[in-house]
């Protein structure tokens, strides 16, 4: 078993309105589960859908190894403005 990140894609009236800010891809569950079929099919009890809207998975792990990096990437960046690193 392993943890899948659940979104849901399509904008809708409904749930998920582009003038709210919220994207086409949004994340809409975190789900335990054999397969991303599963954790598809066992988020959709749950999470609405709006005619022309799907859901898929992609492993959490993944996810949050990119979130993490690109949260490392932007702290470095910050400590080179701050003059904390780079060559002299």
């Amino acid at each position: 078993m392993r943890e899948y990140a659940v979104y849901r894609h399509g904008w809708s009236e409904e749930n998920q309105r582009p003038e709210q800010g919220l994207p086409e891809k949004m994340c809409v569950a975190r789900i335990v589960a054999a397969s991303a079929e599963e954790a598809c099919r066992l988020a959709a009890v749950n999470v609405s859908l709006a005619p022309g809207q799907h859901l898929s998975a992609e492993p959490a792990d993944q996810i949050d190894a990119k979130v993490n990096n690109l949260a490392l990437k932007a702290e470095a960046l910050e400590r080179i403005d701050e003059g904390e690193g780079g060559a002299p």
